[in-house]
């Protein structure tokens, strides 16, 4: 009998143990959530015609003019724009030479009449020495829905006199204002209008000129902007 109990004894205490080894085996309620991210970036892109104008035969007292040339917002993002002009004379100096500018922004393009319209009056008033563009009658930019620039790029022929010598180049900046800032509907289309002044003379014949301009653009959130544009040479007029 004592061996019996004993062999009792260890199976009850066999299935002891047994509890005891699952008790930690339990499970609890659980739950898991997971967030997922993805960021695309914007691009900064523009587009320009990269042919400004060509023209022989030129002579003193002609203006050539351009046709307008769109600077396009082709990306995704605001951005800011740095442009300028520079122009030289193979054979003399650049001095002789007078160059405004007609910009028009907008978001949707006007109509091509009003486009001509201005061009035409612009082309008028720079031949007789006005030299600001001129907005249809009365009508501010909200109401039209475009805003319009213009100027001289070489101001006078004093202030041109700056060049010493013969070739040396010279470049007029822009950008003063929001006027160069582009949404990302928006563009800018320009004109320029080029006339070699009576004055010159038989050392600007069979001479070459050559007139680039250059936009560069950068992203408008802060710290990323251009800044303010130095030695600016360009003084726009901004109709209203």
């Amino acid at each position: 009998m004592k061996k019996a109990k004993k062999a009792l004894l260890g199976t009850a205490l066999a299935g002891a143990l047994v509890v005891s080894a699952g008790f930690g085996t339990y499970s609890w309620f659980t739950d898991v959530k997971t967030a997922n991210s993805e960021i695309d970036n914007g691009t900064l892109t523009l587009g320009m015609d990269t042919q400004l104008f060509t023209h022989e035969k030129f002579a003193p007292s002609q203006v050539l003019v351009s046709d307008f040339k769109k600077i396009e917002n082709t990306g995704s993002l605001d951005q800011i724009l740095r442009a300028s002009y520079t122009h030289s004379v193979d054979k003399a100096s650049a001095k002789k030479y007078k160059v405004a500018y007609l910009a028009i922004k907008y978001a949707e393009r006007p109509d091509e009449t009003v486009l001509k319209g201005m061009a035409t009056e612009y082309e008028k008033g720079f031949k007789k020495g006005v030299d600001n563009p001129v907005m249809p009658s009365g009508k501010s930019k909200q109401a039209v829905g475009y805003e319009v620039e213009g100027g001289l790029v070489s101001a006078d022929e004093a202030s041109a006199m700056k060049m010493q010598a013969a070739n040396q180049e010279k470049t007029f900046k822009f950008g003063k204002d929001g006027f160069w800032k582009l949404k990302d509907n928006q563009n800018i289309e320009i004109m320029f209008f080029v006339k070699l002044l009576d004055s010159a003379g038989n050392e600007y014949q069979g001479a070459q000129y050559n007139g680039e301009f250059k936009v560069e653009a950068k992203q408008t959130d802060e710290g990323a902007d251009f800044g303010p544009a130095a030695n600016t040479d360009v003084s726009p007029t901004t109709a209203e």
